[in-house]
Order: structure tokens, then sequence, then C-alpha cells
């Protein structure tokens, strides 16, 4: 699990101020926690741990002299995209399950002539902190116009220790050949000429 460092955030302190100055702010919350916590994060090592990390990543936060067992639960970012403006994190409970994502990724597109239409991209579950998944991989290599790849279809879903909130017939991805995505030239020809008969 991977670990983060965190100090206690002094409120009086806005966050803007605080990423003026390199800095992250964010909070952890729930578990037996009796109220959340303040943090504060530096900017440096929240852009190391997002390259390998995203929304239900569970990690360990450093604060002081206590580690808390945490999932990545919330990520706010400006109104661009382009930079996190602050963190939220659930404080994990061995025995009590928690609501999470599990990143669905695509790999050997390349390998595949056809278009590979991508419907989800992440699929809501709830698990004990022992069974958390951060990502599942489905191949594309060898995949035919007309395949589909649904929930019930994925090893994730057949995982007793895992309860996903999407219905089994949810397709996360269709495959579909490229002559049936464009029109060919003399489809187009043929439409051209008839608006120009109307």
């Amino acid at each position: 699990m991977t670990n983060l460092k965190a100090e206690s955030r002094d409120l009086n302190i806005k966050g803007k101020k605080l990423r003026q100055m390199g800095i992250i702010p964010g909070c952890i919350y729930g578990g037996k926690l009796k109220e959340s916590l303040p943090i504060q994060i530096a900017a440096g090592d929240v852009q190391r741990f997002m390259k390998t990390n995203a929304k239900g990543s569970a990690l360990t936060i450093e604060l002081e002299d206590k580690k808390y067992n945490v999932l990545l639960k919330d990520i706010d970012e400006n109104y661009i995209g382009d930079s996190i403006i602050h963190l939220g994190f659930q404080s994990l409970v061995a025995d009590e399950a928690v609501n999470s994502v599990v990143r669905v990724e695509i790999i050997n597109k390349e390998k595949n002539p056809n278009l590979i239409q991508q419907i989800v991209e992440e699929i809501p579950y709830s698990a004990l902190p022992s069974h958390l998944v951060e990502r599942i991989t489905i191949d594309v290599d060898g995949m035919e116009p007309g395949k589909s790849v649904r929930i019930e279809d994925l090893d994730l879903y057949k995982d007793e220790n895992i309860k996903i909130s999407l219905d089994p017939d949810t397709t996360v991805l269709n495959v579909v050949s490229l002559s049936k995505t464009a029109p060919s030239v003399s489809e187009e020809a043929e439409d051209s000429e008839e608006a120009t008969e109307e």
C-alpha cells in the first residue's frame, strides 16, 4: 500500500493561499473518526501519487505520529480540470464494507483495427478493505466487430467478495467495424444529389 505524508492543516489559512504555497488541502473522514481531520499535503507528493493512482486507490496517510489506512474518495479539480484543489480520503475499518469505484482500462487497442467504444470507465462497487480493487483491464486484441463486453462477463462480477452496483447486463464496451461508423464516398454522393434535387 502506498504511503503519503501529510500535516495537520490550519483552517485559518485559506485553500487558495495553501495552493499558492505549493500545498494541497484535504481531509480524512468516516470510519471510526469522531470528526474529520483537515490535512495538507505537498503538491509535489500529490503529483507523484496521482501518476500511478486515482479515485478508488487505497493508501496509508502518515499524519504526524499516526498512520491512517484510507481510500481516495474525492478529487476536486479546478474548472479547467488541470490541477487538484482538494482531496478527500475515507478512513477504512477492516470489518466494514466501503463504497468505491474500479477503473476500467482497455489494453491492446492498437492491435485491433476496429473502433472500440468504451461505455463504462468506472464501475461502482462495495467491498471490505481487504478486497478493494483499483483497476481492471480488458484485452481487446482479437475481438471481432459486434462483440460486446458486459458487467456479467467480468471476473470482477464473479468475485463473491465484491458487490457491483451496476446491472449485470450493462455494456462496458462495444467493438464496431470502422466501415460502419463512416458513410462511404458513394453514399455521401447520393445524399448530396438527393439534397440538390429537393
